[in-house]
């Protein structure tokens, strides 16, 4: 997992990153019990909780960042993945959440998003927990955004969030 290390660009979310590893005490994943949020307030107000709701398999945000929440202009905390506003990002992060479930690996990204009619560049890294250490009932992110640009609308359609 060290090749993923060099990947995260982003300082805070390398840190992020290190914590996981380090509280996985050689286990496939750490739970989130494992997980003191006053040992990664420098990222806190950047980190997603989402739940792992198994039958069908679908996400429920536990926590949606200070931070994240004020960038998007609204906060999903205790809300379904399939209850956000804008339809792409909705569908990105479903398949992001299944495919970290399937896959069973941590996750660096670097991407873009649009949030009202701003498009902006962002890092992120995923991180499953498991209260087993082997079961992913959760997956932990930090996000970071960075510069932003005037978005038009997508695919000819209005955004449904402006």
């Amino acid at each position: 997992m060290a090749a993923l290390l060099d990947k995260i660009e982003t300082p805070c979310l390398r840190r992020l990153y290190a914590y996981w590893d380090e509280r996985r005490q050689g286990r496939e994943f750490p739970a989130r019990r494992d997980l003191d949020p006053l040992d990664f307030r420098y990222a806190l107000g950047h980190v997603l909780l989402l739940d792992v709701l198994a039958e069908p398999l679908r996400f429920r945000f536990r926590l949606h960042g200070s931070v994240l929440a004020e960038r998007a202009g609204y906060d999903m905390t205790g809300k379904m993945i399939d209850e956000l506003p804008n339809a792409a990002n909705r569908r990105v992060l479903i398949e992001r959440c299944h495919a970290l479930v399937t896959v069973r690996q941590p996750l660096a990204v670097i991407n873009e998003r649009v949030l009202g009619r701003r498009r902006f560049g962002y890092e992120a890294v995923w991180l499953p927990l498991a209260k087993d250490g082997r079961t992913i009932d959760m997956l932990m992110a930090g996000l970071v955004y960075r510069d932003s640009h005037e978005a038009g609308p997508l695919d000819g359609q209005p955004d449904p969030t402006a």
